[in-house]
Protein backbone atom coordinates (compact mmCIF):
# COMPACT_ATOMS: atom_id res chain seq x y z
CA UNK A 1 0.00 0.00 0.00
CA UNK A 2 1.37 3.40 -0.91
CA UNK A 3 1.17 6.65 0.96
CA UNK A 4 1.10 10.23 -0.36
CA UNK A 5 4.42 11.87 -1.16
CA UNK A 6 5.51 14.71 1.09
CA UNK A 7 3.84 17.93 -0.06
CA UNK A 8 0.84 20.20 0.38
CA UNK A 9 -2.62 18.73 -0.07
CA UNK A 10 -6.30 19.37 0.22
CA UNK A 11 -7.75 16.35 2.02
CA UNK A 12 -11.44 15.67 1.52
CA UNK A 13 -13.76 12.92 2.63
CA UNK A 14 -14.75 10.16 0.18
CA UNK A 15 -18.44 10.70 0.96
CA UNK A 16 -20.17 13.77 -0.48
CA UNK A 17 -22.53 15.94 1.57
CA UNK A 18 -26.30 15.62 0.99
CA UNK A 19 -25.89 18.66 -1.33
CA UNK A 20 -23.24 16.81 -3.37
CA UNK A 21 -20.34 18.86 -1.97
CA UNK A 22 -16.82 17.56 -1.35
CA UNK A 23 -16.11 18.01 2.36
CA UNK A 24 -12.52 19.05 3.03
CA UNK A 25 -10.54 18.63 6.26
CA UNK A 26 -10.47 22.21 7.57
CA UNK A 27 -8.19 23.93 10.07
CA UNK A 28 -10.42 25.48 12.75
CA UNK A 29 -7.66 26.62 15.10
CA UNK A 30 -5.18 25.34 17.65
CA UNK A 31 -6.58 23.16 20.45
CA UNK A 32 -9.93 22.85 18.66
CA UNK A 33 -11.59 19.81 17.12
CA UNK A 34 -11.09 19.99 13.36
CA UNK A 35 -14.05 19.74 10.99
CA UNK A 36 -14.94 19.17 7.36
CA UNK A 37 -16.43 22.02 5.32
CA UNK A 38 -17.38 22.37 1.65
CA UNK A 39 -14.31 22.44 -0.57
CA UNK A 40 -13.23 26.05 -1.14
CA UNK A 41 -9.45 25.75 -1.77
CA UNK A 42 -8.70 28.44 0.81
CA UNK A 43 -5.66 28.18 3.07
CA UNK A 44 -7.63 26.58 5.94
CA UNK A 45 -8.03 23.50 3.73
CA UNK A 46 -4.36 23.11 2.78
CA UNK A 47 -2.26 20.66 4.77
CA UNK A 48 1.46 19.89 4.69
CA UNK A 49 2.32 16.18 4.74
CA UNK A 50 5.85 15.33 5.87
CA UNK A 51 7.49 11.95 6.22
CA UNK A 52 8.36 11.22 9.86
CA UNK A 53 9.82 7.78 9.22
CA UNK A 54 9.29 4.97 6.71
CA UNK A 55 5.80 4.21 8.08
CA UNK A 56 4.38 7.44 9.49
CA UNK A 57 3.76 11.03 8.42
CA UNK A 58 2.86 14.31 10.09
CA UNK A 59 -0.02 16.54 8.98
CA UNK A 60 0.27 20.32 9.57
CA UNK A 61 -1.91 23.25 8.50
CA UNK A 62 -0.24 25.19 5.69
CA UNK A 63 -0.94 28.42 7.55
CA UNK A 64 1.11 27.25 10.56
CA UNK A 65 3.62 24.47 9.94
CA UNK A 66 4.62 24.59 13.64
CA UNK A 67 1.34 22.82 14.48
CA UNK A 68 0.37 19.19 13.83
CA UNK A 69 -2.84 17.20 13.64
CA UNK A 70 -3.10 15.22 16.88
CA UNK A 71 -5.48 13.04 18.84
CA UNK A 72 -7.96 15.15 20.86
CA UNK A 73 -10.85 14.43 23.21
CA UNK A 74 -13.51 14.94 20.51
CA UNK A 75 -11.51 13.75 17.49
CA UNK A 76 -8.68 15.30 15.51
CA UNK A 77 -7.26 18.47 17.08
CA UNK A 78 -4.22 20.59 16.19
CA UNK A 79 -1.43 21.10 18.72
CA UNK A 80 2.11 22.53 18.75
CA UNK A 81 4.38 20.15 16.84
CA UNK A 82 5.27 17.16 18.97
CA UNK A 83 5.89 14.19 16.67
CA UNK A 84 2.16 13.47 16.28
CA UNK A 85 2.26 10.89 13.51
CA UNK A 86 -0.23 9.05 11.34
CA UNK A 87 -0.15 6.04 9.02
CA UNK A 88 -1.66 7.11 5.68
CA UNK A 89 -2.35 4.26 3.27
CA UNK A 90 -3.89 4.07 -0.18
CA UNK A 91 -6.84 1.72 -0.67
CA UNK A 92 -9.13 1.04 -3.64
CA UNK A 93 -11.64 3.58 -2.26
CA UNK A 94 -9.30 6.32 -1.01
CA UNK A 95 -6.72 6.81 1.71
CA UNK A 96 -7.08 5.77 5.32
CA UNK A 97 -5.51 7.82 8.09
CA UNK A 98 -4.72 5.84 11.23
CA UNK A 99 -2.79 6.35 14.45
CA UNK A 100 0.81 5.12 14.53
CA UNK A 101 -0.23 1.74 15.97
CA UNK A 102 -2.96 1.41 13.30
CA UNK A 103 -5.75 0.80 15.79
CA UNK A 104 -8.15 3.65 14.89
CA UNK A 105 -9.16 5.68 11.83
CA UNK A 106 -9.99 9.28 10.97
CA UNK A 107 -13.53 9.70 9.69
CA UNK A 108 -16.78 11.61 9.99
CA UNK A 109 -19.91 10.32 11.69
CA UNK A 110 -22.05 12.23 9.19
CA UNK A 111 -20.90 13.69 5.87
CA UNK A 112 -22.28 17.18 6.55
CA UNK A 113 -20.84 20.70 6.73
CA UNK A 114 -18.96 21.32 10.01
CA UNK A 115 -18.93 17.65 11.07
CA UNK A 116 -16.10 16.85 13.47
CA UNK A 117 -13.26 14.71 12.14
CA UNK A 118 -13.45 11.71 14.44
CA UNK A 119 -10.95 9.07 15.52
CA UNK A 120 -12.70 5.73 15.94
CA UNK A 121 -12.36 2.00 15.41
CA UNK A 122 -12.32 0.86 11.81
CA UNK A 123 -15.71 0.24 10.24
CA UNK A 124 -14.73 -0.24 6.61
CA UNK A 125 -17.18 2.60 5.89
CA UNK A 126 -16.28 5.08 3.15
CA UNK A 127 -16.70 7.89 5.71
CA UNK A 128 -13.29 6.69 6.92
CA UNK A 129 -11.73 7.19 3.46
CA UNK A 130 -10.03 10.36 2.27
CA UNK A 131 -8.91 11.80 -1.06
CA UNK A 132 -5.56 13.65 -1.18
CA UNK A 133 -5.48 16.36 -3.87
CA UNK A 134 -2.12 18.07 -4.34
CA UNK A 135 -2.54 21.82 -3.76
Amino acid sequence: MSRPSAGTYIIYNRVLSPKGEKLAFTFTGQNKTQTVTPLSNDETQKWIIKDYNSNTQTISPESNANLQAAWGDQGVTVLPAGAYVWVIKSTDSGYTIQDGKQTVYWGVADAVDNANVTITAGTGNEKQRWIFHQA
